[in-house]
């Protein structure tokens, strides 16, 4: 599997992100800090683990189609075939489904183990996705994060 459809996987399994968004992505959303690679999904920088990272890099580091003279600086991380333009997500989705990863099956069980692990509001803010599309994923995984302050209050707040 070519490299740039490895990275767009790897986001899509991570962090549950629509193959349509990630074509989209641009360079200024992803960074190197002192934890490693960092995305930009929603409102805040989000941590890529090792080895994915690795793939990513490589794939942002060697971006196809940027050696015409119309694209040199093109500042798409996913760009397509003409300039300026994105990988086109039919395509993608393609590949990636004929690879053993069919997209939307594994958007949806990413987002149904994340809603697991972290609230359903922290998710939305961090990975960009609506909130009632989290809620409901978290309802799906029998997670009641509603419930949560009632379950974790210090001890003696009634007495306030």
């Amino acid at each position: 599997m070519p490299t740039a459809h490895r990275a767009i996987g790897i986001m899509l399994v991570l962090f549950g992100q629509p193959v349509s968004k990630i074509v989209t992505m641009r360079m200024d959303e992803f960074r190197e800090s002192q934890e490693g690679l960092q995305v930009k999904l929603g409102k805040d920088w989000t941590d890529v683990p090792e080895p994915a990272a690795a793939v990513i890099r490589f794939h942002l580091a060697s971006r196809p189609g940027l050696s015409t003279a119309a694209n040199p600086d093109c500042p798409l991380a996913f760009p397509g075939r003409m300039p300026g333009r994105t990988m086109h997500v039919y395509s993608v989705a393609t590949i990636l489904r004929e690879s053993g990863i069919p997209a939307m099956a594994t958007r949806s069980r990413a987002w149904m183990q994340m809603v697991r692990q972290a609230p359903p509001s922290v998710l939305a803010d961090t990975l960009g996705i609506n909130p009632k599309t989290e809620m409901r994923y978290a309802e799906r995984a029998g997670t009641d994060y509603l419930a949560y302050a009632n379950l974790h209050r210090p001890a003696g707040i009634d007495d306030l």
